[in-house]
């Protein structure tokens, strides 16, 4: 039976989060990613605080796309975040590096306010992480490019493992372009944390040709 979910726990010492990970759904999602995309916090770098009609159609061309996957993230059964996993081959930052076949980029955000300090930031980003390497399992390189005004989530992933190689000016913005390889990232994160899967969806996609 095909799995729709991916589900795991990350231990820290004595505190366990339950991590869930499942497709945007437009119908389930519309009202959370809309009410999340007018906060204070989101807004300036997303630009996304359309009408609502106008953020309609951009949900339903986003889960359309041939060339990225949109995800939403639970933490400890509630949605937490945004993750938007899209191939670099198709994208104008693939002309900006060193790019290699198979590079996956990502685009995130966190939804609730009250969750975006450095440890919850740092515990829901390390899902998103874990959550994308499982998920795709050719790919050996995540690419991100947080606006260099985000001072929450850069340090976060320089923390796990990510190595900034630049700024860039790409999508309207001036960003920080942060490549994370593989087997750095996981061996950082072998040193902090245990993971304890319960399901995955572990497909193989075919945006990673």
């Amino acid at each position: 039976m095909k799995v729709d979910e991916t589900e795991f726990f990350i231990i820290k010492e004595s505190k366990t989060d339950n991590f869930l990970y499942r497709h945007v759904d437009f119908d389930r999602d519309l009202s959370t990613l809309y009410k999340w995309m007018q906060q204070p916090h989101i807004a300036p770098f997303w630009k996304l605080n359309l009408p609502l009609h106008e953020f309609e159609q951009w949900l339903r061309k986003s889960i359309d796309a041939e060339h990225k996957e949109v995800f939403i993230g639970e933490m400890n059964g509630e949605p937490v975040c945004y993750l938007i996993a899209y191939s670099v081959e198709e994208d104008p930052v693939k002309e900006l590096y060193e790019y290699q076949v198979g590079d996956l980029g990502m685009h995130l955000l966190i939804g609730p306010r009250n969750y975006l300090n450095r440890e919850d930031g740092l515990s829901i980003i390390r899902s998103m992480i874990l959550f994308l390497f499982d998920q795709y399992k050719d790919m050996n390189r995540i690419i991100g490019e947080p606006d260099i005004r985000n001072r929450i989530v850069i340090p976060i992933l320089k923390r796990l493992g990510g190595e900034v190689i630049g700024e860039i000016d790409i999508h309207n913005k001036k960003a920080s372009l942060i490549m994370g390889e593989r087997k750095a990232v996981l061996e950082k994160m072998d040193e902090d944390v245990q993971v304890e899967w319960l399901k995955s969806m572990n497909v193989k996609r075919a945006l990673l040709k």
